[in-house]
This record gives structure tokens, sequence and C-alpha cells, in this order.
């Protein structure tokens, strides 16, 4: 049995505005991907990486890294049209023998990694454990006109984040019945929740930001610089 981080970099990136993926935008000198990957590398608990690239990029990675320079790489899938649809293209090329799965964006740089060795063992004795920060902004819901409907209780707010961890029969079900049933799913988690089955949230203690435009970036760049990130 093994532990397996997929991560998953098939986006185009196209609200970064690059002449790149943004996955592949340097940060300190080396890609995002390449921080991600050696997040898992580091990590005792995992025993391979799965990379799921944009369509045709497989071929042509290593004008971007040195993919060769990472020992825990064990296969490279192209993604498709939607996050989900790579999911499910990287959940399918995993090994049987598959334990535990950890999905994680590649433009997620700095998730802590003591949160993703607490989610590994939830995950083993619940099945899903997600790192997610509590809401601290006062959160509103609104109409199709853009005017409040309610407050909601920020108590019980908590915004997702990457890794998501997974027993990997249960999230391989989950996807198949999500993809069955024709439903979106914007994170793994909620493919899970939508089989009944309880997802555990693992605090994440430093800021884990999603690189989605080059404001993020730069702000990615000023943690690193600060050793806020490592």
């Amino acid at each position: 049995m093994s532990i397996v981080a997929l991560i998953v970099a098939a986006g185009r990136g196209v609200r970064f505005g690059a002449d790149r993926p943004k996955q592949f935008a340097l940060l300190g000198n080396k890609p995002l991907l390449a921080h991600s990957i050696e997040m898992f590398e580091r990590m005792p608990q995992f025993d391979r990486t799965w990379l799921v690239v944009p369509a045709g990029f497989a071929a042509d990675l290593g004008r971007w890294m040195d993919v060769a320079a990472y020992s825990k790489i064990a296969g490279i899938v192209e993604g498709g049209a939607r996050r989900q649809d790579s999911v499910a293209a990287g959940l399918a090329r995993l090994p049987a023998e598959t334990e535990i799965v950890a999905i994680h964006d590649a433009v997620r740089p700095f998730a802590a990694p003591e949160a993703i060795a607490e989610a590994v063992e939830r995950a083993r004795r619940m099945g899903a454990a997600i790192l997610a920060v509590p809401a601290t902004d006062t959160t509103k819901r609104c109409d199709a006109n853009g005017r409040v409907v309610e407050t909601l209780d920020r108590s019980r707010l908590w915004l997702a984040q990457t890794p998501q961890v997974f027993r990997f029969d249960l999230i391989r079900e989950a996807y198949r019945k999500a993809l069955s049933d024709g439903a979106e799913v914007t994170d793994d988690a909620a493919a899970v929740e939508r089989l009944g089955r309880p997802v555990e949230v693992v605090r994440s203690p430093r800021p884990n930001p999603k690189i989605t435009a080059p404001g993020d970036l730069r702000f990615a760049e000023w943690l690193l610089s600060e050793g806020k990130g490592k």
C-alpha cells in the first residue's frame, strides 16, 4: 500500500496573462510547480508523485523544468478541459495498490507539511480530510441581482485549500459518481460530499495562497523573501 501525491497542473492560466501557464511561472528561481513537487519530495510519508499537465505538454515538459531531478515522480498524465476532468484522468492512472492520495493544486506552493501529515492520518481513519482556513470576513449571500439575502454565520464557514487527502477507493468512487451524474464539482471534497460521506477539516497554519493573478505571485514572492512559506 502506498501514499501518493497527485499534483494538478493542467490549467492554461488564461487569467494570469503571461507567456506561459501560471504553474510554470517563476517563484524565486524555480517554477511554481517545482515548489509543489519539492514539498512532497521532502515528506517521508509520500512514496510517489504523479503530475497532471495540460494536453500536449507531457512530451515538452522539459522545456519548462527538469522533471528528472525529482526522485518520486512516477508518471505524467495529460489533463482535460475542466479541473475535475484532469483529476479524474490522474486518478485513473494511479496504481491499484494506492492507499491514500493527496490531490494538490500546483499553484499553491506554501502548504504546511505538518498540516498535510495530519490530513493523511485523518484520511486514513475517516476517509477524507482537507486543508482549510476559517473565514474571517463577514460573509453575505446575495441574489442574482447582487442584493444581500442574508448574512452567514462565519463561525461555521471555512475556505477550502489543497492538498485534499482521501482514501483512494473513496475518491475514485466519488469521481466516478460525479462524472456519471454530470455533476460539476469545484473541489475534490465536493465529490465525496455528494456520496454523503464525512470530510474532516485540518486548519492550515500559515499562508497557503492560490496563485491565480500576477498580484498573487508578487504576494508569494514576498512570502518567500520573508521566509513565511517554507
